[in-house]
């Protein structure tokens, strides 16, 4: 050490001034000289309190570190009291398709031309395209819209997809051709997913009987994987190389009239690098491994599954905007959403995942997995129990039996977002699950609160607390055996939103996340509108 410290003062500081979060804050326990350094460096302050914060840092601009840093604080404070500093109002359009997504949002209107809202107040209309939207899907950072079209050609009905710019509505030039196109097994009442990470686009099909996802490369059209089945009911992307499915059980019905019930649901993950791109049904993919979901109890029936994330894994805004910082790459929270049928009532429990649980699970059968040939040839498909990976790494709450399924932006970064009732009006829920800021807040003498397991009947302006006891599911409740889970997070819940008088104002169908904002929805017949909180 003294050695170290003999080093002159110029070079000590050039090597702790490249430092990441992680060694600055080795080296404040080091000695007094590093942590009055750390504690002081503006520099320093600003790379600790990025990672706090769940971002990373932007672009160069005329922000300095420390204006930068004044910046960031202002906005966690706004976040921790959820106080906004403005206000936006916008109509639903009737086009009755939308897409919040990278700080943008997006409606068509009865005519299917498109509104574009850089929020929170930026707006722009996208000139015709001679396009019949029947969905769509955008990234601002890549200035890229994603169009999907079903269109009637020689007797058959294809889907097309086009690739414009979000800007201008042309055909992106990244794009070659700028239409993928498919022709889906069934045409009928089909719904889309689509998402993107990078050059890939991934398109979910889902018809009355049959469901496809397809994986391209959008800028040069290749195809890179095709799995078909009815069992695949949405998909997200974990990375460029790695794509998360959910799977709940089928249900058969035997000879004698009685079912036949698998009552354990999984996520499985899928290597692109290990899949080839034709048709394959879901059963016959040679999946790199399934997470299990404990075993339901024998009255508990799941009847669907979803997986949401946003951004995309790898997703930064465009440079162009010189934002000065933006959430982080190194982990993203996705929400799974399983619905159950239990004694002919209907119930919804949320289970949170960081990707780093999905990581790590990965990389603990990487000593042992095959190669992409010889998972093809062996079919290698390992389940990951439950007690490996879900009671530290995730967390189950209870969700409201009306959350809709249509406003699913409701997670960011590491956060996620809900309305739910408190007494006699109803509440915004704001729960973070970014660690580091759950273990500074642990440090500072944060309050501890107890399990958040459902909609209560609490009131007041502004509840927080850190959750640190674990939720406890006895046997029989909804599993067949007692379940803990006891990832942390913070929650934040206001209820001053009902009580401002004004016309709709406490009617909230939904609460939607962005980087800066949280977007309250209204979608009743007599109010229909977005309230953007911008903090």
């Amino acid at each position: 050490m003294s050695l170290l410290l003999s080093l002159p003062l110029e070079l000590l500081i050039a090597v702790l001034t490249n430092l990441d979060w992680r060694d600055l804050l080795r080296c404040r326990q080091v000695c007094m000289f590093f942590k009055d350094y750390v504690d002081h460096d503006v520099t320093a302050q600003y790379k600790i309190e990025l990672a706090v914060a769940g971002m990373e840092d932007g672009p160069p601009s005329i922000l300095t570190p420390s204006d930068r840093l004044s910046i960031l604080r202002e906005r966690q404070k706004a976040w921790r009291s959820l106080k906004w500093k403005s206000r936006q109002e916008y109509p639903m359009l009737g086009g009755n398709v939308w897409e919040l997504y990278g700080g943008m949002l997006a409606q068509a209107d009865r005519e299917g031309l498109l509104t574009v809202t850089q929020l929170p107040s930026k707006q722009w209309k996208i000139p015709d395209m001679g396009i019949a939207v029947r969905d769509f899907s955008m990234d601002p950072a890549q200035d890229l819209l994603i169009i999907v079209e079903n269109v009637r050609a020689d007797h058959v009905l294809h889907c097309r997809v086009h690739l414009r710019s979000l800007q201008t509505g042309a055909v992106h030039p990244a794009a070659k051709g700028g239409i993928l196109e498919h022709t889906p097994l069934r045409i009928g009442h089909d719904s889309y997913t689509i998402q993107t990470s990078e050059n890939l686009l991934g398109l979910l099909v889902e018809g009355d009987e049959e469901r496809e996802l397809l994986i391209w490369d959008w800028q040069t059209g290749a195809l890179r994987m095709h799995i078909k089945g009815p069992e695949i009911p949405a998909f997200a992307f974990l990375s460029s190389r790695y794509i998360l499915l959910p799977n709940y059980p089928d249900v058969d019905l035997t000879e004698d009239d009685t079912l036949e019930y698998d009552a354990k649901c999984q996520i499985i993950i899928i290597d692109l690098e290990a899949i080839l791109p034709q048709p394959t049904l879901l059963h016959d993919v040679p999946y790199l491994c399934s997470l299990r979901y404990p075993e339901f109890a024998p009255d508990s029936m799941a009847t669907s599954i979803n997986i949401r994330s946003d951004p995309a894994p790898c997703w930064r805004p465009s440079r162009a905007l010189k934002v000065p910082f933006c959430a982080a790459r190194s982990d993203r929270l996705f929400v799974v959403t399983l619905e159950l049928i239990q004694r002919d009532a209907h119930r919804v429990l949320l289970s949170f995942i960081p990707a780093s649980t999905f990581l790590a699970a990965i990389a603990a059968l990487a000593a042992d997995s095959p190669g992409p040939d010889a998972a093809r040839e062996t079919q290698t498909r390992p389940a990951v129990p439950w007690a490996t990976w879900g009671p530290a790494g995730s967390r189950f709450l209870l969700g409201s039996p009306m959350q809709s399924a249509v406003w699913v932006c409701y997670v960011y970064g590491m956060r996620f977002a809900r309305v739910r009732r408190a007494g006699s009006n109803q509440a915004v829920s704001v729960l973070d699950f970014n660690q580091l800021a759950v273990r500074r807040a642990l440090a500072r003498g944060a309050d501890e609160g107890g399990d958040d397991g459902g909609d209560g009947d609490g009131d007041g302006e502004l509840k927080t607390a850190l959750r640190l006891l674990p939720t406890v599911w006895r046997a029989g409740m909804f599993f067949k055996d007692a379940v803990e889970t006891r990832l942390p997070y913070m929650h934040q819940q206001r209820t001053t939103f009902g009580r401002e008088g004004t016309e709709g104002e406490g009617q909230y169908t939904a609460a939607m996340l962005n980087e800066d904002s949280l977007i309250l929805v209204s979608s009743q017949s007599h109010i229909r509108k977005y309230r953007v909180l911008t903090f």
